[in-house]
C-alpha cells in the first residue's frame, strides 16, 4: 500500500502540474487588425526611424494603479517649517492640473540625473515632445495653467516670457518643438545602484541612454504614467511628477529584427516631497500590445525577466479582481493556447528569468483578436503586481515556428 499511495501521490503532483502548465484564453473577436496594432508587424528599424508611429505603438500600452485619484491639490518640499512657509506664503509648491493619475507618451529630447549620488532628492528626469495631437493638446492644458500662475522662476536665466509663443499660440499651427514635459522621478533611495546596471541610467558616471543597453537610443519614445502637475518651485512649467510607471518598446534603427522587447518600471516616489500623491505598496497593472503573423506555423514565444523589485504584498492584488485564467510566474514556464470553439488556433509559451513563489505578480492574455482574412492574431498581455517600493522587468516577445 506505500508504495502505490507514493506513486499516485507523484501521478497527482505532476497532473497538478500540468493543469498549472496550460492555460486557455479563447480568441474574443475576428476583425481585421487595426492599422496601429499592425505597426507592430514593421521591423524594429522601420518603427525607429518614425517616431509618429513609434509612438503610437507605445500609446497601445494601458498602464493602471489603484490609487490613480490624489486627494490632495497640492505637494511641498519637506524642509522642516521652511517647506511649509515658502509653500505658505512664497507658493513654492507643485499643483495639480487633475486629481486623476495621467498617461503620457512622446519622444526624448534630454535625460537628466542628479550630480550628487548622497541625497534624498536625487532625480531621474526625461523631457518628452510630441508627435501625436493627442498628447500636445494635453500638455498644452499645463502651458495654461502655467500662464494662469504667470510666476516667475527666482533665476533670472529662468525667466519665463508669457506674451511668447508658448502661451499666445495659433492651435491650427503649432510648432510641436516648444512644447515639452518634465517627467521627473526620485526612484527609492536603496535600489538606485541596481536600476542603474539592469533598467536605466541613474548613477552620475557618464552613461547615456545611447550607451544603456536596454535603450542605445539617444531620442527613445517613451511612456509614463503619474501626477500631472504645475511646478511652482519654479515658474509653474507642467510636469509629471512623480511619473510612477514608465515603459518603452526598444527599437533602434540598423536592427531589422521583429523581436518585441519592451521595458517596465514601477516605482513610489522615494524622496519625501510626495507622500500624499505617490503611497506603498504600489498595486497596479499594464497590458503589453503583441502581434503574430500565424503563416507558416507560427507562435508566439514571451520571455519575462524580473529585474529590479522588492518585496511582494500578495494580499493587496486582490484589490485588482484578476481574471480566473491570471497566473503567478511560480514555475519557470507556462503554456497557453489560443482557441476558436475549442479548438486551438495556435499556442504560446511564456518563460520567466526565474521562479518567484509570489501570489503578489500575476499574468494574462485578454483582447485576443483574429484576423483570418490577413492570419494575424493580436490582442494583449497583462502584467498585475503589488509591491513595495519597485517592480522593473524586460518582455520580450518573440514568433516561434513549428518544425
Amino acid at each position: 500500500m506505500k508504495p502505490l499511495f507514493c506513486i499516485c501521490l507523484v501521478l497527482t503532483f505532476f497532473a497538478r502540474t500540468s493543469l498549472a502548465q496550460s492555460i486557455n484564453y479563447p480568441i474574443n473577436s475576428f476583425e481585421k487588425t487595426t492599422a496601429t496594432f499592425s505597426y507592430l508587424l514593421w521591423n524594429n528599424d522601420q518603427i525607429a526611424k518614425n517616431d509618429t508611429v513609434h509612438e503610437l505603438i507605445t500609446d497601445l500600452v494601458e498602464p493602471m494603479l489603484v490609487d490613480s485619484v490624489i486627494e490632495r491639490k497640492k505637494q511641498h518640499h519637506k524642509l522642516f517649517p521652511l517647506g511649509w512657509f515658502i509653500h505658505a506664503f512664497g507658493g513654492f509648491n507643485w499643483r495639480a492640473n487633475s486629481m486623476v493619475k495621467q498617461k503620457f507618451v512622446g519622444t526624448v529630447k534630454h535625460h537628466g540625473r542628479s550630480g550628487s549620488k548622497e541625497y534624498t532628492e536625487y532625480d531621474i528626469n526625461f523631457d518628452i515632445y510630441f508627435n501625436t495631437r493627442k498628447y500636445l493638446d494635453k500638455v498644452l492644458t499645463g502651458y495654461d495653467m502655467q500662464r494662469k500662475h504667470k510666476k516667475q522662476d527666482v533665476r533670472p536665466s529662468h525667466r519665463t516670457d508669457y506674451n511668447g509663443p508658448r502661451f499666445l499660440r495659433d492651435t491650427a499651427n503649432l510648432d510641436k518643438n516648444l512644447f515639452r514635459l518634465h517627467c521627473e522621478l526620485t526612484p527609492p533611495e536603496a535600489f538606485r545602484p541596481q536600476l542603474h546596471y539592469l533598467f536605466y541610467a541613474t548613477q552620475p558616471d557618464g552613461t547615456s541612454m545611447k550607451t544603456h543597453p536596454n535603450m542605445e537610443s539617444n531620442h527613445p519614445t517613451m511612456g509614463f504614467y503619474g501626477v500631472f502637475c504645475s511646478d511652482c518651485n519654479h515658474n509653474c512649467h507642467p510636469e509629471l511628477h512623480p511619473y510612477e510607471m514608465t515603459w518603452w518598446l526598444k527599437a533602434n534603427e540598423g536592427d531589422e529584427t521583429d523581436t518585441r522587447t519592451w521595458l517596465f518600471g514601477l516605482f513610489h516616489e522615494g524622496s519625501n516631497r510626495m507622500k500624499k500623491w505617490s503611497v506603498n505598496p504600489m498595486t497596479g497593472s499594464i497590458k503589453l500590445p503583441f502581434v503574430i503573423d500565424l503563416k507558416e506555423g507560427a507562435a508566439l514565444d514571451i520571455f519575462a525577466e524580473h529585474l529590479v523589485f522588492n518585496k511582494f504584498q500578495d494580499k493587496e492584488l486582490v484589490k485588482l479582481n484578476l481574471p480566473e485564467n491570471s497566473f503567478n510566474p511560480r514555475k519557470k514556464e507556462v503554456d497557453i493556447s489560443f482557441t476558436e470553439n475549442g479548438v486551438e488556433i495556435t499556442s504560446a509559451k511564456v518563460r520567466f528569468n526565474s521562479a518567484m513563489p509570489t501570489d503578489g505578480l500575476k499574468y494574462w492574455f485578454s483582447d485576443v483578436n483574429f484576423d483570418k482574412q490577413n492570419q494575424v492574431l493580436s490582442g494583449y498581455f497583462h502584467l498585475a503586481t503589488s509591491v513595495t517600493d519597485l517592480y522593473t522587468t524586460r518582455i520580450t516577445f518573440n514568433t516561434a515556428y513549428e518544425n
